[in-house]
């Protein structure tokens, strides 16, 4: 079995699902997406895409991505150290005075990124990062649930017993993350856990998937709006239960109800809860963030090795502002260097999200190109080299089984800076998101344990 490669085990799955009967592939998708129905899996009212196959990952690897992911988080938080370190600096992270003035609340623990995806390309020999999301990355109970989904089903039993697949849910280490942030704020560790999001947030099922868990954990804990706080200067009230943890969504949720979230941030700033994300965290989420690991004129922030993974991982990328700079070891002026050499650059607004606004240079024409690079001299974007956009081969079934390929981004979690498994979005788009109409499937390892 530990001879096996990455084809084989692929190979092998498809006659698993070629041949399925009783019930037939088809039969089990049909009851996959029935129970996510079921389960109010959906966004927008929609079903939330998925296929009846995993991505296959040799388990010898998982032990690269999980130094990858801890070596590129170190570097993350010594670049948001760069904002509150270096005024000259400021500018570029897009922190507007009210982000600023929250950013500022000290959380009273270590680190200013306690929850972070990593969005990458993965391939056979090694990986990608494209970037970053710090301040609220959303996606784990979806995950968890669909894993519990795809064990019920013969094929996904099937090729764990003649593979020897497994997979990693992701919540369990979130957990442990949250019990031991608690513990550093000085909390007593029976504290009710309060997951907060608009009421009519597009990922609310996936934060009441992280409730569901917590419960199941013996742990009290609900989901709240953060509209919904109650503070007496001593206890902070959510839906009139007392509680020590608020693990918050995205900023925006705060910063455009400042008086009607009032309770939640006075309690935080008085240290009477243990509040996560730490709004600082947001630092980290930007497009600038690469910039800074890659550009020449910061390489003395990393150590020897984190610069050796960071060259390793990382597309080279650029802030887009007027002067010169070096592209593989020749001076180039920047703003004509790139509108003149479209297909190797995809340009990316500087504090986008959601893959909006991301322009693929090969993409497009070039008079949208032009477009792109004229509204970077007025507003903040970044450019990044183009990097060959990983495939995989998934069932369909309209209504015969086909096989048809999509691409597919591997995204890594880490909690409290360690690596606490994955996720895969898959998409026929290039720009691959959930927001964007794209699919979720897990991670399924093959082999040894790395």
């Amino acid at each position: 079995m530990n001879s096996m490669n990455l084809k084989q085990v692929n190979d092998d799955y498809r006659r698993i699902i070629d041949s399925a009967i009783n019930p037939s592939a088809r039969e089990q998708n049909d009851r996959l997406k029935d129970r996510l129905m079921e389960l109010n899996f959906t966004m927008h009212g929609k079903p939330f895409p998925t296929f009846l196959k995993p991505l296959f990952v040799d388990g010898r690897q998982r032990k690269y991505l999980a130094y990858v992911t801890n070596t590129i988080m170190n570097c993350v938080e010594k670049v948001c150290d760069l904002y509150f370190s270096r005024p000259d600096l400021e500018p570029f992270f897009e922190m507007d005075p009210l982000e600023r003035q929250l950013a500022d609340i000290n959380p009273r623990y270590p680190r200013r990124v306690i929850n972070a995806r990593l969005d990458a390309f993965l391939y056979e020999k090694g990986l990608k990062f494209l970037e970053f999301n710090c301040d609220s990355p959303c996606g784990m109970g979806w995950h968890d649930q669909l894993l519990k989904l795809l064990a019920e089903l013969p094929v996904i039993q099937q090729a764990d017993d003649q593979l020897g697949t497994w997979r990693e849910p992701l919540l369990p280490n979130l957990y442990k993350m949250f019990q031991r942030k608690v513990r550093q704020v000085g909390l007593p560790e029976d504290v009710t856990y309060a997951i907060v999001a608009d009421r009519e947030s597009s990922v609310r099922y996936d934060l009441e998937l992280i409730v569901d868990y917590l419960h199941k954990q013996g742990r009290k804990a609900l989901f709240a709006d953060p509209r919904d706080g109650e503070y007496d200067g001593n206890v902070l009230r959510m839906r009139g239960e007392p509680v020590g943890l608020v693990f918050r969504d995205a900023i925006q949720e705060f910063t455009s109800h400042m008086d009607e979230v009032k309770p939640v941030l006075d309690a935080y700033r008085d240290g009477k809860i243990c509040f996560i994300n730490p709004f600082s965290s947001r630092v980290g989420g930007l497009k600038c963030v690469l910039w800074f690991m890659t550009d020449e004129r910061t390489a003395d922030l990393f150590t020897d090795e984190e610069l050796k993974v960071i060259g390793e991982t990382i597309p080279w990328t650029r802030f887009m502002r007027e002067g010169k700079t070096l592209f593989e070891g020749n001076e180039v002026d920047l703003f004509p260097f790139i509108a003149k050499t479209k297909d190797r650059f995809v340009m990316k607004p500087n504090a986008g999200y959601g893959g909006f606004g991301v322009t693929i240079g090969r993409s497009v024409t070039q008079k949208r190109w032009d477009e792109v690079v004229e509204a970077a001299t007025r507003e903040s974007w970044v450019v990044q080299e183009a990097v060959e956009i990983p495939t995989e081969v998934v069932p369909e079934f309209t209504p015969d089984l086909s096989w048809s390929r999509k691409n597919v981004n591997i995204n890594f979690f880490a909690y409290d800076g360690e690596f606490g498994g994955g996720i895969v979005r898959v998409s026929d788009s290039e720009i691959i998101n959930v927001h964007q109409g794209g699919g979720l499937i897990p991670i399924c390892y093959f082999g040894p344990r790395g």
